[in-house]
This record gives structure tokens, C-alpha cells and sequence, in this order.
């Protein structure tokens, strides 16, 4: 038989769960935050350059929002790792033109979002990352999470909780300049 104590006193298992969906979610919360703060964002290319107009620029975003835990996802740009990002911070990875796939990787290092980007000489694109968006109470979830592109289609085993949007040029720079760049 399922009891507790409390005060003292023993507590029978309908008391015992009562307490237990009582103070749930507050430790729910309190996980979510703990979450957010111990993420950071890594990159492995310099950040502080300005655009060669030889090459394209992709800019990685990530909104930051209670909804955002989940640690910092790593980045692929053709297989190669290029970052972990973490929620409130953005990063920028340069390639020369032509098409690049770009991953970003969930639980136990498995592909989630796998897409291709057309890289245009002295061109920038600005993509958020976001959750997968199947049905319409993930899309509040997006929401909630301050995404407003439009959905990337992912090729690959959507096994992570994340894809990309799409932003046009003003939407991703007006974002870029409220968030913190690593």
C-alpha cells in the first residue's frame, strides 16, 4: 500500500497522490529553469566577421521563452559540427555558394531536421530553430516560443524536437538585433 508522512502524521494514498499533482508543477518549472540556465551556446567558426561577399551567410537563431529547455541542440552544416545552440542566442556559419545541408540533431545524437540551404554569393538567410509542428497545439507551442518564420520541410527521422524557419530578410534582422550573439 502506497503512504506518506507529513508533519508527522501518515498520509493514505489518496492524500499522498493529492500532494504529489498539488506541488507537480512547481517542480515542473522549476526542472524547465534549471534546464535554460545550464545551456550555452558553442560555435566552432568565427563569429566576428564581416560577411566576404564571396559567400553566404546563414544566420542560426533561438528565441529564448519558458518553453525553450531542452539544453543546447547541435548543428551540422554538411556533416560537420558548427555549434550547439542555446535558447536566447544566435550564431552565424559562412559558406561559399552552393547547396549545404544543414542538421540539427536531438535526443542521443540522433538526425531530427535535416534540410538544404542555396548559399548565394554576399546573400544572408535567417532560420529560427523551433519545435516540430504536426498538428495545430504544436503550432501554439511554436508560437509561445516566439517562433514566427515559416516551417523549413525536414527530410530524415524527425526524431529531434526541433526544425527550422524560415525568416525573410527584415523579420530575421529586426530579431538578430534583440537577441545576444555568441
Amino acid at each position: 500500500m502506497l503512504t506518506g508522512e507529513c508533519n508527522g502524521r501518515s498520509l493514505g494514498i489518496g492524500q499522498t497522490l493529492r500532494a504529489a499533482v498539488k506541488f507537480s508543477p512547481a517542480l515542473l518549472f522549476l526542472a524547465v529553469l534549471a534546464g535554460c540556465n545550464t545551456a550555452q551556446t558553442t560555435t566552432f567558426e568565427p563569429q566576428n566577421q564581416p560577411l566576404d561577399g564571396r559567400q553566404g551567410r546563414l544566420y542560426l537563431i533561438r528565441h529564448s521563452s519558458v518553453m525553450s529547455g531542452y539544453g543546447a541542440p547541435p548543428i551540422k552544416a554538411n556533416g560537420k559540427l558548427v555549434g550547439e545552440l542555446a535558447a536566447g542566442t544566435y550564431f552565424v556559419i559562412d559558406r561559399p555558394p552552393g547547396t549545404h545541408k544543414i542538421t540539427v540533431y536531438g535526443i542521443r545524437d540522433t538526425i531530427g531536421c535535416e534540410t538544404d540551404v542555396s548559399f548565394q554569393p554576399g546573400m544572408s538567410h535567417y532560420f529560427e530553430l523551433g519545435p516540430i509542428v504536426r498538428t495545430n497545439m504544436e503550432g501554439i507551442i511554436a508560437e509561445s516560443m516566439g517562433v514566427t518564420g515559416r516551417p523549413v520541410p525536414c527530410r530524415s527521422g524527425h526524431s529531434s524536437q526541433f526544425m527550422f524557419y524560415s525568416l525573410d530578410l527584415a523579420a530575421g534582422a529586426a530579431v538578430i538585433a534583440k537577441l545576444k550573439r555568441t
